[in-house]
């Protein structure tokens, strides 16, 4: 395990698609990459009632709403380097089972496109109804359980040419 959180071993498991590796490496990259979010996540769940403001509660200028804003610049750079680095390696999981590695930029894509319908859903009802966000959300979590079911349960690699 020390190996592969040395230097060489994070740079070949989460800076470039390239090689194979097996299920439980797959799995403690997943949650290496998963805690990071995580706890960004739980930071930003807990300061952003901060956002918020109104200038009869504060003045314009307000320091703990200028840092709120800029962990949410942050935070939303650390989830799409987060994101880049598990496609990296959910790409070389998929590479060993034979299947295409691009399939593994599949889950990161529903993520985005649920996270845009759900903040859209509330600010534009009318245009853009509860049930799409739902049915993204849906894909997703079908597109979750089958990366995990290919990339981490599945023992047996196929040969690729």
């Amino acid at each position: 395990m020390s190996a592969i959180l040395s230097g060489e071993g994070f740079h070949f498991l989460f800076r470039t698609d390239k090689g194979v590796i097996a299920r439980d490496v797959w799995w403690l990259g997943t949650a290496l990459t998963g805690a990071v979010a995580l706890v960004a996540t739980t930071i930003w769940m807990v300061i952003s009632p901060l956002a918020k403001h109104g200038l009869a509660e504060r003045g314009l200028i307000d320091p703990a709403t200028l840092g709120v804003h800029v962990y949410l610049a942050v935070y939303a750079f650390l989830i799409l380097l987060t994101g880049v680095c598990w496609y990296n390696l959910t790409a070389k999981r998929l590479r060993a089972r034979g299947l295409a590695p691009a399939l593994a930029g599949l889950p990161l894509v529903l993520a985005l496109l649920a996270g845009a319908a759900h903040w859209t859903t509330p600010r534009l009802p009318e245009m853009v109804p509860l049930w799409s966000a739902w049915l993204v959300d849906t894909g997703l979590v079908l597109m979750l359980v089958w990366t995990a079911f290919e990339c981490g349960l599945r023992a047996q690699d196929q040969e690729t040419e």
